[in-house]
Parts: structure tokens; C-alpha cells; sequence
């Protein structure tokens, strides 16, 4: 790896391990009126800028799948834009949305803070562990709340969708922001445990040869 994509993925490690940061203080922190930024906002930002790992994954500044990269952050960005964003009813489901915001924020905290260090020396052993295995708890609480606030998002998408492709149409066929919505919900039945799946293995893999060396 170059000089130069070293020092830009240093860079943008850095400022996602600050954006994630910033708010996983405000998703643990007692909601104020007063406070000029939201947890949910925070994380608007920050996770649409992740899309660029998308490229880094294609370009092979990374040794990430595109493909994985590519749904694992589709998936959040379908929350906080196309559920949060779009139907804010449904943030009263508040305890689904910390735990989701919590589970996010730690997780990524991590993530970047072992990128971020991994570019300039070797990760101390604990946040290798860390990164590794925090998931375990994480991805499950995580994906709970991704999938309930979902669930209760479907009552606001199907009278005010935000994609409506109405009948009658040229291919006779109707398609919504409800239908959008129930699609992703059963794809969460095999995917989250194939997903789940490719973690443990990395998990595997990682510790495993960190205890090969010790």
C-alpha cells in the first residue's frame, strides 16, 4: 500500500473514529432538548460517509468484500434515512432505538479506533479482542432494533411511501415503500445468521493466529 493511501485511510479512520465517538456519548447520554445535536443526526453523517468504504473495497485499499461492505452498510443507511428520517413516529419506540444506536456506536468506535491504529503500529491485544468479539453481544442487539423499528415503520410507509410504483404501469406489477420495507424484513431471516456467520470466522482466523504467534 502506497504512502498516500496509508496517510487517507489514517485520515478517514480518524474522523469516523471521532464521529462514532461524538455519538455513542450522545445515544448513552439522558435526552436533553437543549442539546444542539442528536445522537441520530450524528450517525446520518458519519454512516453516509461510510459509503466510501465501498470504494476502498473496490479500489483494494482494503482487504474487505465490496459486496459485504455494500449491504452491511445499505442495510443502516435504510434505517436512518429511509425509516428514521422519513417516519419519525417512530423514534417513540425509544428503547429499540437506543439499544440500536448503542450497539452501532460501540461497534464502530472499536472498528475504527483498530484501523486507525493498525496503520502506524501493532493493536495493543485487548482491542483486538475487542474488535473481534464485541460483536458477539452487539450485532444481535443491533440487529434487533434495526428489525423493530422496521416492523413498526410498515403502519407510516403504507399510506405515506416515499417509492410508489402504483398499478396500472407498464409492468402490471406494484411496488412501495411497504413492499420495500417487507422485503428487507425476510431477508433479515437468512442473512443475519449468514452475516453472523462470516464474523465468527474472521473472528476465528484473527484470534487465532494472534495466539499462534504468542
Amino acid at each position: 500500500m502506497s504512502s498516500s493511501v496509508s496517510a487517507y485511510l489514517a485520515a478517514y479512520n480518524f474522523v469516523q473514529l471521532l464521529g462514532w465517538g461524538f455519538g455513542l456519548c450522545l445515544a448513552v447520554a439522558p435526552q436533553n432538548a437543549a442539546m444542539k445535536y442528536s445522537c441520530e443526526q450524528v450517525l446520518q453523517i458519519f454512516q453516509t460517509l461510510a459509503i466510501l468504504e465501498v470504494f476502498h473495497a473496490c479500489l483494494r485499499f482494503v482487504r474487505s468484500a465490496p459486496m459485504t461492505t455494500a449491504i452491511q452498510i445499505s442495510s443502516r443507511l435504510l434505517i436512518l434515512w429511509g425509516v428514521l428520517y422519513m417516519y419519525p413516529e417512530v423514534s417513540v419506540h425509544v428503547n429499540f432505538k437506543k439499544m440500536m444506536f448503542v450497539s452501532w456506536c460501540l461497534a464502530d468506535f472499536t472498528r475504527y479506533l483498530y484501523y486507525f491504529l493498525s496503520t502506524f503500529t501493532a493493536v495493543p491485544r485487548l482491542l483486538t479482542i475487542l474488535r473481534y468479539s464485541l460483536f458477539l453481544v452487539l450485532y444481535p442487539t443491533g440487529i434487533t432494533g434495526e428489525i423493530a423499528l422496521m416492523w413498526y415503520s410498515l403502519s407510516y410507509a403504507a399510506p405515506k411511501p416515499w417509492i410508489n410504483f402504483p398499478l396500472p404501469n407498464i409492468l402490471n406489477f406494484g411496488f412501495g415503500t411497504y413492499e420495500l420495507y417487507l422485503i428487507f424484513l425476510l431477508l433479515y431471516v437468512p442473512g443475519s445468521p449468514v452475516m453472523y456467520g462470516h464474523m465468527l470466522a474472521q473472528r476465528k482466523k484473527i484470534l487465532g493466529q494472534k495466539r499462534k504467534v504468542v
